[in-house]
């Protein structure tokens, strides 16, 4: 089992806070499979702050958004597609954990023949509370497939980060939603430039996945879902979880 990780990490004034989070980010990968390897997109390496395990790749951002980088990886990831057996994007804020990658393969095939994409949410936390990221009002529908139920995420799927299987990653990049063109007024593009590309394959009216679904254990949802904002800057505003 062979997983590629892409992290996409811009060079800001608050990078000495964003490395603390990298590291705990790499530590946790690292501990999934021993066939793990992280790339780290960015636009300059700060030797004071390089991750030892991880490969940097640069890209040039000087005429450019830096929300661009959030695509720079694709070409890399495309060449890559049929070397490793599971493929993860990622902001540089968000702790995936061997709990989370046991969540999704566990559920994530009966997912994918249902054409349904296995959901996960992002979580804060503040003054002992936890929180939602995303999401603005509760999960209320549900769904049962092969007699188990599951919770229908049609409030928000957006996570800041996406996991697919190789079969389906090349599925994706047959599609005009990887090669994604921003000239013009593009019907498609329902988020910002770094949003669009962190939602994946499962974003507003890309017509692969019919919902995304999140399996409950005891009328909950499984725990396995969530995974941690780690620069906690939306807890403010209170989402429920």
């Amino acid at each position: 089992m062979k997983v590629a990780v892409h992290i996409c990490s811009f060079i800001g004034e608050n990078y000495r806070e964003r490395f603390i989070y990298l590291k705990k980010i790499v530590k946790n990968y690292l501990v999934i499979n021993k066939n793990i390897h992280i790339f780290i997109h960015t636009d300059k390496v700060p030797e004071k702050y390089k991750l030892k395990k991880v490969k940097y790749v640069v890209h040039n951002l000087q005429n450019e958004n830096p929300f661009y980088l959030s695509w720079k990886c694709r070409p890399f990831i495309e060449k890559q597609k049929n070397r490793y057996d599971y493929f993860v994007y990622s902001e540089d804020d968000i702790l995936f954990t061997k709990k989370n990658f046991l969540y999704w393969l566990k559920h994530k095939n009966i997912c994918i023949k249902n054409n349904l994409n296995l959901g996960f949410i992002r979580r804060e936390r503040k003054n002992k509370k936890v929180f939602s990221t995303d999401l603005i009002k509760m999960i209320s529908y549900k769904i049962l497939i092969n007699n188990k139920n599951f919770a229908v995420n049609n409030v928000n799927s957006y996570c800041a980060f996406w996991i697919y299987d190789k079969k389906e990653l090349n599925k994706f990049i047959q599609t005009n939603f990887w090669h994604f063109k921003w000239k013009g007024k593009n019907v498609y593009a329902f988020y910002g430039i770094r949003e669009m590309s962190a939602i994946g394959w499962h974003g507003k009216n890309m017509f692969r996945y019919n919902a995304t679904v999140i399996p409950l254990t005891n009328k909950k949802l499984n725990t396995g879902c969530f995974i941690d904002h780690l620069s906690n800057n939306h807890a403010l505003t209170n989402h429920p979880v």
